[in-house]
């Protein structure tokens, strides 16, 4: 099916006032518009963004008794277990905390829950074992706000809760010693947005300052804090959060912070994936780190990747990062078997008619399913939720697009649950299995009256049209200012109509899956890669008057000989050719 190229609205008097006030091109000055930045003073911060726009910790609610109580941890040498989610955000948010505890002289302990036997957050057989083993005090990172029983039952038991989270909050709040979450009712923290590691990060910054008896911390912990922004930015990246505001400088700074690491888990995994040398960008965080640290918790054991980030053996951390390479090709053959059956599934229900799909199957592996929801939602461009059943009981992920607020809709549907959380864009729920019909209908329903007529077709947004000849360093140069890229603030994507193509388009890739082509325009030639559009050559094969692409502008870097290149987002013959 052909992709609908949707235009952003241009808008020239903003953008003429920001290009002379920031002495930038006008081409970057829509872009700024274009992502609602229209004053020259907030421009400024977006394009030079800066650790000193970090809010102070202790805006977060209950963050004073969250430290005061561990401060008396530390000093009456209290047992302290930290208890996180096994995703990337839960899994580096623990090891920051651990790594934080180790610094000022406490071996914390840390549990990760089993994605498929625990299930997500706390449980109460969880909360048993810790209190047989003594715990007092248990720091919860990227989940909790909804484990109303389960704290309850720890605080009855001479377990001091502290939650640090950053879902939604549901109704009924649990009642821990703290809980603290940035979008809890009367919050007064400006960035509601920030990811669990975030928080976590927080409270370690909050703790460094009463331990240095003042705002100001001590060099010690100034260290730490800045090399510990690096496993806040995997957390802010890898969970999709949005790239702006407050997260913009966390995920800015902490990809420097991670380029220049010196953690042995750290640099095995930089190597690993491949991105040992050169910068390091978002790219590199969403598709080749994060999955292999996700990749222990999905098939295999989620610790690993705390342990990993904690670890001060280099050789102990190369052999983590090979069993996460193993259980991450795991992982890719698993996933690619689900979404294949989940694809006739839908397709022989009709399942991809409704506005979100929800579809699932005995035996499928609980550890994957979230892959296997995004998967779905490039597929079939609606959200989608993907359950495992088995035993009667249904687990399942699920993810979003086109604006949809997938907390708010499983709201709607609160009491099919046995328990759900997430937040707009992802979310997990736990069910009956004989319920998963009701869920369908339900939700269907809801988005039918929450978002009538919505638009989920696969579509490309267009910042501005361009031509070839604007394109140069000095533009590359100044689209650079504008990373890191992700959620709130994607990469530009430009159109430039009526090229000529300079011979005919080459297949590239083992199975040919890629095409590489040249495109004309007066005067000006670049080289256009379309990945994943292979097939889309026999059509342009007959574009005989030419074509329009849309496509983000790369700069490529091969055996130290540097050129810009476009990679095509979209292409089409010229209409009427």
């Amino acid at each position: 099916m052909p992709k609908a190229w949707r235009f952003h609205p241009q808008r020239p008097d903003v953008r003429d006032v920001l290009a002379r006030a920031l002495g930038v091109s006008p081409v970057l000055a829509q872009l700024l518009a274009n992502r609602g930045i229209t004053e020259a003073a907030e421009a400024r911060a977006f394009l030079r963004p800066s650790l000193d726009t970090l809010a102070d910790p202790f805006l977060l609610p209950d963050m004073d008794r969250a430290v005061e109580r561990v401060q008396r941890a530390i000093k009456d040498k209290e047992p302290i277990v930290v208890h996180g989610d096994y995703d990337v955000d839960g899994l580096t948010g623990t090891a920051l905390l651990l790594n934080f505890f180790r610094l000022v002289g406490v071996e914390a302990g840390f549990h990760i829950p089993h994605r498929v036997t625990d299930g997500y957050s706390l449980s109460l057989g969880t909360v048993e074992r810790l209190r047989e083993k003594g715990t007092k005090v248990l720091i919860t990172v990227d989940c909790g706000t909804s484990d109303i029983k389960e704290i309850s039952f720890a605080q009855r038991n001479g377990i001091d809760v502290i939650v640090t989270d950053h879902h939604e909050p549901p109704a009924t709040l649990p009642e821990p010693c703290a809980l603290v979450n940035p979008k809890r009712p009367g919050s007064r923290y400006p960035h509601p947005n920030i990811c669990g590691s975030a928080v976590a990060f927080k409270l370690a910054w909050a703790l460094a300052q009463g331990l240095s008896n003042g705002k100001k911390v001590s060099e010690k912990f100034r260290h730490f804090l800045t090399d510990a922004l690096g496993y806040v930015a995997l957390g802010t990246i890898a969970d999709v959060v949005p790239l702006v505001g407050e997260n913009r400088a966390l995920a800015a700074y902490g990809l420097e912070s991670l380029r220049h690491s010196k953690a042995p888990g750290v640099r095995a995994i930089l190597a690993k994936a491949r991105v040992e040398e050169g910068p390091l960008t978002a790219y590199h965080v969403a598709f080749r780190i994060a999955p292999r640290l996700n990749a222990g918790g999905r098939v295999a054991d989620a610790s690993l990747g705390v342990e990993l980030l904690t670890c001060d053996d280099p050789a102990r951390a190369e052999e983590i990062v090979e069993t996460l390479e193993t259980a991450n090709r795991e992982r890719q053959r698993i996933e690619a078997e689900i979404v294949e059956d989940a694809r006739a599934v839908i397709d022989a229900n009709g399942y991809h008619r409704d506005s979100v799909i929800v579809v699932g199957r005995e035996g499928w592996h609980g550890g994957v399913v979230g892959i296997v929801a995004s998967k779905l939602v490039e597929a079939y461009h609606r959200p989608a939720i993907v359950l495992s059943l088995n035993d009667g009981k249904s687990r399942g992920s699920a993810r979003s697009c086109g604006g949809f607020h997938l907390y708010e809709a499983l709201k709607h549907c609160e009491d099919l649950f046995e328990s759900y959380g997430g937040h707009a864009q992802a979310a997990g729920v736990t069910m009956s299995a004989s319920k998963v019909d009701d869920l369908r209908a339900r939700i269907n329903a809801y988005a039918a009256v929450a978002a009538p007529g919505a638009d989920f077709s696969d579509g490309v947004m267009v910042d501005t049209e361009l031509p070839l000849a604007s394109i140069s360093r000095t533009l590359v140069d100044e689209l650079a200012m504008l990373a890191p890229h992700g959620a709130g603030n994607p990469a530009p994507v430009f159109a430039s109509t009526q090229l000529r193509m300079a011979g005919p388009p080459r297949l590239m890739g083992k199975k040919g899956e890629h095409m590489n082509l040249n495109v004309l325009q007066g005067g000006v030639s670049l080289r256009a890669v379309g990945f994943g559009m292979g097939d889309r050559v026999p059509e342009l094969m007959q574009a005989r008057e030419g074509c329009d692409a849309a496509y983000s502008v790369e700069l490529n870097d091969w055996q130290g000989r540097q050129s810009i290149e476009l990679h095509l987002k979209d292409i089409r013959p010229t209409a009427g050719a």
